[in-house]
């Protein structure tokens, strides 16, 4: 045995977490639409260079958002395969006691 204790409660909530942190991002991401669409107040050039550079700074939030949102993606499955197979081999124990 390597010693290693895991608390599936503590599992559990950090899953929850960062469930709640990935909502959180794709309500970010749905309201940062609008840093995509800014637009220049006029047709002269100090308005269109705003726009452009909040467009792409919108644009690099957003994909930064995304990116964050896989990561939390690949984390939560991974947490949820770790919980499922300490419950597994805790009920395998259960059952061998019996």
């Amino acid at each position: 045995m390597s010693g290693t204790k895991v608390d599936l409660e503590t599992l559990r909530a950090a899953i929850k977490e960062y469930e709640s942190v990935k909502e959180e991002l794709a309500l970010a991401h749905k309201s940062g639409e609008a840093l995509i669409a800014v637009k220049g107040a006029g047709k002269d050039m100090p308005s269109q260079v705003y726009a452009n550079w909040a467009s792409a700074a919108g644009k690099g939030h957003q994909l930064s958002n995304e990116q964050l949102q896989k990561t939390l993606d690949t984390r939560i499955e991974n947490l949820k395969a770790t919980l499922r197979q300490y419950e597994q081999t805790e009920q395998g124990n259960l059952d061998n006691l019996k």
